[in-house]
């Protein structure tokens, strides 16, 4: 906006002086030329005078009168000097006396007999004259000097009307100029007054579409070209937004840690899971270092300082809990904001933790499953090898096989139970009462129960209707009650346990070995036992627990357990009543 006005007020103060110039110039010549002409004027005048005079006696009475009435018809001052410049007579004072010598208009003629004149003022009148001083000549001598005066004020009228002509026509032609001056600004202006405050909004505003509005066919084409700008800044910036917005939401919604760090080793952008991973909330703008609690870690994000380079390496470490952590660092140049390292960070714990148990099932399944065939093997070789010719002998491999056999039949039938989700199976959902429903279960074990002496207590409302996936449901109910059978001592009692409202809420306890808080951890592992010997011999499988685990979440639900050594141990189910 300054330059704007400087645009217009430097003209006009150039303009101002140029025009107090030429005034100037102007009145100086004007004053000059009018002078010039007085003074010719004056000069016939003396000249008439000195035709008139008696060049032999120049202070004669007649001289005197000659100038006296001579200068009451021109009304001019006439002196008469002789030739060293003393007044002779003066027809304005005729009693003034002294020499003149010393005047600049008298010293013209004493020094070169030629005609001299000067402006002054003068004491005697007390007002400015115009002075001529020409030789009186006789003979080719000067005989005297006769002076001629003039008042300025008689023709100053015409000097200020000639001056207040020209500064009215000065005054007009400059501000004509002025404003031919203004008009072409203004023309050379206009389209950056028109565009400037567009690309200003272009600039603040850029989601907005921002246009010239102005019909000039001179700047028609820039005025086109702006538009265009204006839309491709339009649709850039649209595209920028949205691919920003889609590079924040995928930046937050990735499942594995992403973060950025600068050269000052500050993070620069920090994803919610790599917070997680590090388990501190806004850890942008902080040093790695003092987020970062593993050294391991930091010594690869220095790594890759130093190297410039990129690292990809699987590293156990404590952030702060222990975690195996696939970490890929990757340095990455860029001159604008500076040079910066940018990390993935993904967290395997859970894959190596299902990995080893992947392991171990199938080493537990092999072990599980090569003892029996072993057992099936050796007694039908042993019969083979005519053991079969003794009754006796006979009847005791063929109980044992049977008994593995039915071991091994229970076996691959938890692992198929284990196999199953809830794709596996069409919608199956069966209204059962809960009390029937249990004492059912309870009936399949009464041969076991009998022989152990244990008693089995139901803990809950009668006519207590639920509806459920019973291929789910009734292995939960099973496994529950087959380990609290087979851990329970003889003689001691187990008691089914059940609420029901907005969730159904079952428990099962036992009064048996129990278990301490490590085994409590790894209770719903496969194939894990915590009396493994006792386990075997009692024909568990190791998996009937993992499938309680599993079946709950299948249906929505949670299982939990609550267990001290040789107390015994409570098995809490937790299923959604709808």
């Amino acid at each position: 906006m300054k330059r704007k006005y400087l645009d217009y007020f430097v003209p006009l103060v150039l303009l101002c002086l140029l025009f107090f110039g030429s005034w100037k110039l102007a009145n100086h010549f004007y004053t000059k030329e009018l002078l010039e002409q007085q003074e010719e004027f004056l000069t016939s005048n003396g000249e008439l005078i000195i035709h008139r005079l008696d060049l032999n006696q120049l202070n004669s009475e007649t001289n005197r009168a000659a100038i006296e009435t001579f200068s009451k018809e021109a009304h001019d001052r006439i002196t008469l000097l002789d030739a060293q410049g003393k007044i002779l007579f003066d027809s304005t004072d005729p009693t003034l006396s002294g020499s003149r010598e010393n005047r600049p208009e008298v010293k013209i003629v004493l020094n070169s007999n030629a005609v001299g004149s000067s402006v002054r003022y003068s004491t005697t009148l007390k007002t400015e004259l115009l002075y001529t001083a020409q030789p009186i000549r006789s003979e080719d001598q000067t005989v005297g000097i006769l002076r001629v005066a003039k008042r300025t004020s008689a023709f100053q009228p015409k000097t200020r009307n000639f001056q207040r002509t020209i500064f009215i026509i000065l005054l007009l032609f400059y501000v004509f100029i002025y404003l031919i001056i203004c008009y072409l600004i203004y023309q050379r202006n206009r389209p950056i007054e028109t565009v400037l405050p567009v690309l200003q909004r272009m600039l603040k505003e850029p989601e907005k579409s921002n246009y010239v509005m102005q019909n000039s066919t001179q700047w028609q084409e820039l005025y086109v070209t702006v538009n265009q700008i204006s839309e491709q800044l339009n649709e850039t910036y649209a595209a920028y937004t949205s691919t920003e917005e889609q590079f924040s939401t995928l930046f937050h919604e990735l499942t594995i840690g992403v973060f950025i760090i600068d050269m000052d080793g500050r993070f620069v952008m920090v994803n919610p899971a790599m917070e997680e991973l590090l388990q501190i909330g806004g850890a942008a703008h902080h040093y790695y270092w003092q987020v970062i609690e593993d050294n391991r870690f930091i010594q690869l994000i220095q790594q890759v300082l130093v190297d410039k380079n990129q690292v990809h390496q699987e590293i156990s470490a404590k952030l702060p809990t222990s975690m195996n952590l696939d970490i890929r660092l990757r340095y990455i140049e860029n001159e604008i904001k500076g040079d910066q390292i940018m990390g993935t960070v993904y967290d395997l714990t859970h894959v190596r933790r299902l990995e080893k148990i992947q392991r171990d099932f199938v080493g537990n399944v092999s072990h599980e499953l090569k003892t029996p065939v072993t057992s099936l093997l050796g007694f039908t070789e042993t019969l083979l090898d005519g053991a079969k010719d003794d009754p006796e002998l006979t009847e005791e491999f063929l109980t044992i096989m049977q008994n593995d056999a039915k071991r091994l039949q229970r076996l691959i039938q938890d692992i198929i139970e284990l196999s199953k989700d809830s794709e596996d199976l069409s919608e199956d959902r069966q209204t059962i009462e809960l009390h029937y429903f249990l004492q059912q279960q309870i009936g399949l074990y009464q041969h076991l129960l009998k022989n152990k002496q244990i008693t089995v207590t139901i803990d809950g409302a009668e006519n207590c209707f639920y509806q459920t996936r019973l291929t789910f449901f009734q292995p939960i109910i099973k496994n529950l009650l087959e380990n609290a059978v087979q851990y329970s001592p003889e003689n001691s009692d187990i008691t089914l346990s059940y609420r029901l409202a907005d969730e159904l809420v079952l428990t099962v306890t036992d009064h048996g070995i129990g278990m301490s808080k490590d085994d409590q951890k790894r209770i719903f592992e496969r194939f894990y036992r915590v009396d493994k010997a006792r386990a075997r011999n009692s024909g568990g499988t190791g998996l009937g627990l993992a499938i309680v685990k599993e079946y709950s979440e299948i249906l929505g639900g949670t299982v939990a357990v609550e267990s001290h050594p040789k107390l015994g141990s409570t098995f809490t189910i937790t299923l959604p009543n709808k």
